[in-house]
């Protein structure tokens, strides 16, 4: 800091009242951080004694005790975590609010956590996911409100204040109107991509306030652009979801769904520092994989999109893809599924012996209607133990009346004056062995009985019915209402071929989750009850279809940009059928401001953007400027001269303090190339695939469709033998990396062409 700055900011009228807030929070925290230390031990006394009192013939006190301070423990542990996390920086903004109902002026510290005098319960420090710190981020100074616990609260506030707070020291102050926000805002951007995503709570914005304090209790879908805070409102959401609802919705019952493991790896910091832990992190292959419960060998989903941008899919192919990721899929398997519970679906009397003990229609009747909150095979189950109990039951009655029948029978007979003494014995020897038999015959049909009646209600596992259904065309014309015979035997000689080589695509994930939800059921563990999916552009309709149905749940957070869809072909070009059919009470909100990248190179990526023939709003930059993105021409075939070009930029970028660089190619093949070029360079570099994480320090080279979500200092986009066309796929990938860097661009390649900008406005780049 300049001897200007600190001078202006020693000038404050209310500076040193506000170094003696700052000693006395650190203070208090320092405090607390040893009686909290001194309750993790008292604590562990505590359970040692519990362990001690473990009684194995009345354990239930001990037992609980050990709960309860198992709990204790954990929550100090938390505490004591998050309190260390934030000494450094206790809070970073304040507010002034009178509220209307008491008439009495707050001044509130805003912070990551929550902190209470321990013995007035004044709050120190207030947490920035409380109701009232949404003031700050939403209300302008003067009448405000804010909703708390289902009512409105309004008062008056007279100062919002931020701080500049480093390693404990107050660096700077400013009382906000719009104008300074802007600056705070501006000053934030300016940072570098390694620590923002946990910098980004002291300037959220309003419309991403919007989105992270949206209903709770409904489904949301966020449109937001190249930029706009996508991941990071996702992650504030996350933390405001369990701030607020906790109490009801334990950490291992979120999840979120990550595009790849490079992805989790980039956010895995975050989540923490938002004071949000155990909280599932997986990507939606990895959870499939598991849930399905069988080793699934799954071709490359990035095969198709390779062969897309290598020009050798066939329409045939994108078509399939596109259909099975459709509504009309979903509906071509909800038929299928609904054949399979009336063929299985009991129609014969439950019979043992000669008795009918369970009417047929009545089975059927529990079966298709009384069971149906059961999972069809389920069902089965049920019914067997049903059955089971049934004749459990009625076993002894049937052998008692059989007794009864045959005993009154020989009573007649014994006492019969029409029977001669020989014929009365021929008789009753008769009606005993027939009663012998009888009874022998309940006996041994009682114990197969049940077996026996569930026999023909075969249950095939999933993988095995979606085999049979997809590898006929038959039976796909069958169950579908809108596919051609032509189309059918495209769709089931394709699966066929897929089949035969043992393995599945993508695609049939949907399929094959949405049969387990509904012929077996999705086991407890895997039930999530809230779910975030970042990059959900690159997913189906049926994906969201199926999840939605497995889950049992529409408590989603969906964010994506159609703009960056590359995966397109799956289905998915608009949310109107997400939000109209898969979740017709989802709230939908659009962010068409970027927060990343600098007007300059949004300027440009808004060109190329154009491009496209699908009505896509040009994304709106917050005002901050920066050098224009770079076009330099290189000779491919040399590839010294092109190693001693990167090297001398990336150099001349690591001079200004852009340590977070980034060489992103049009496909992996391309990346591989690029990395043959710079193997013997002095650079760091790491070529990194999608399950890797990336290495501090290094120059990352890494493919276009890879990059999506990610951000860095600097860009550099390379050409060598792979140069960008104009269709749609190639654009979008092009958008997506020229998204990606916050302060500057580079691109390299034989010609301007290569990277579209003869189509951009020459204004926006410099040669």
């Amino acid at each position: 800091m300049s001897a200007k700055e600190q001078v202006s900011v020693r000038d404050h009228k209310d500076y040193q009242t506000e170094v003696e807030r700052l000693e006395f929070s650190k203070e208090y925290i320092r405090t607390v951080l040893e009686i909290s230390k001194g309750n993790k031990e008292f604590f562990l006394e505590n359970m040692k004694q519990a362990f001690a009192d473990l009684d194995p013939q009345d354990s239930s006190t001990s037992y609980t005790d050990l709960l309860a301070n198992a709990r204790f423990l954990e929550l100090a542990e938390s505490e004591l975590k998050r309190l260390e996390s934030v000494i450094g920086k206790p809070y970073f903004s304040r507010i002034d609010f009178t509220s209307n109902s008491t008439n009495k002026e707050e001044v509130l510290y805003i912070g990551k956590v929550s902190l209470f005098d321990r013995v007035s319960q004044e709050p120190i420090i207030v947490d920035w996911r409380s109701p009232i710190a949404n003031v700050y981020y939403d209300g302008r100074l003067g009448d405000v409100s804010y909703e708390a616990y289902g009512e409105t609260q309004t008062g008056y506030l007279s100062l919002k204040r931020q701080y500049e707070i480093v390693d404990g020291l107050l660096k700077d102050i400013r009382d906000i109107d719009l104008t300074t926000h802007d600056e705070l805002l501006q000053k934030s951007l300016s940072g570098k991509a390694d620590n923002r995503l946990t910098e980004i709570v002291a300037t959220i914005q309003n419309e991403q306030n919007e989105v992270i304090r949206a209903s709770l209790k409904h489904p949301i879908i966020v449109q937001g652009a190249a930029g706009s805070g996508k991941t990071t409102i996702a992650l504030h959401r996350i933390s405001y979801f369990l701030y607020s609802l906790g109490f009801s919705f334990p950490p291992e019952k979120l999840m979120i769904l990550a595009p790849n493991r490079l992805f989790i790896d980039y956010i895995s910091a975050v989540l923490p520092e938002l004071g949000v832990n155990k909280i599932n992190q997986t990507t939606y292959i990895d959870f499939m994989k598991s849930c399905l419960g069988q080793k699934i060998k799954l071709f490359s989903p990035n095969t198709k999109l390779m062969k897309l941008l290598e020009g050798k899919p066939s329409k045939s192919l994108q078509w399939i893809s596109s259909y099975k990721g459709s509504l009309e899929f979903k509906s071509l398997i909800d038929h299928f599924v609904k054949e399979l519970e009336r063929n299985l679906a009991p129609k014969e009397d439950f019979r043992v012996e000669k008795s009918i003990l369970l009417k047929g229609q009545k089975l059927k009747k529990l079966f298709l209607k009384e069971y149906t909150y059961l999972p069809i095979y389920k069902r089965i189950s049920k019914l067997k133990s049903l059955l089971e109990d049934d004749l459990k039951k009625k076993k002894a009655i049937m052998l008692s009346k059989l007794n009864k029948k045959y005993d009154d029978v020989l009573d007649q007979v014994l006492y019969s004056k029409r029977l001669d003494p020989e014929s009365r014995k021929q008789k009753v020897i008769m009606l005993m062995e027939r009663k012998e038999e009888r009874l022998k015959q309940v006996e041994k049909e009682s114990k197969s009985a049940v077996k026996k009646y569930m026999e023909p209600l075969e249950m095939k596992d999933i993988f095995t019915l979606y085999k049979e259904l997809m590898s006929s065309p038959e039976l796909i014309k069958k169950h579908s209402t809108t596919l051609s015979d032509q189309q059918c035997t495209i769709l089931s000689t394709f699966c066929q071929r897929i089949f035969a080589r043992g393995a599945y695509e993508l695609e049939d994930l949907a399929p094959l989750f949405y049969l387990k939800t509904k012929l077996e059921g999705i086991d407890e563990k895997y039930k999530m009850r809230s779910i975030f999916i970042d990059e959900a552009q690159d997913y189906s309709y049926f994906q969201f279809a199926a999840l939605k149905e497995g889950f049992e749940t529409d408590l989603f957070t969906i964010v994506g940009d159609l703009a960056q869809g590359i995966h397109s072909y799956r289905g998915l070009n608009s949310w109107v059928p997400v939000l109209k059919e898969i979740f017709p009470n989802a709230n939908y909100q659009t962010l068409q401001k970027s927060y990343r990248t600098t007007v300059e190179i949004m300027n440009l990526a808004n060109d190329i953007l154009q491009l496209i023939d699908q009505d896509l709003p040009k994304v709106e930059p917050v005002i901050r400027h920066g050098q224009k993105p770079l076009f330099k021409t290189i000779d491919t075939k040399n590839h010294k001269q092109v190693r001693l070009q990167l090297e001398q930029d990336i150099a001349s970028l690591k001079r200004e303090e852009l340590h977070s660089i980034a060489i992103i190619g049009r496909t992996d093949r391309e990346c591989q190339r690029i990395h043959q070029i710079l193997e013997n360079s002095h650079l760091h570099i790491q070529l990194v695939e999608e399950k890797q994480d990336m290495k501090k320090g290094h120059i990352a080279i890494l493919p276009s469709y890879l990059s999506k979500g990610l951000e860095f200092d600097a860009v550099l986009i390379v050409c060598v033998e792979e140069p960008y066309v104009k269709v749609d796929l190639d654009i979008k990938l092009l958008y997506v990396a020229m998204t990606r860097p916050m302060h500057r661009l580079n691109l390299y390649g034989k010609s301007s062409s290569d990277f579209l900008l003869h189509h951009a406005d020459d204004l926006h780049f410099d040669y």
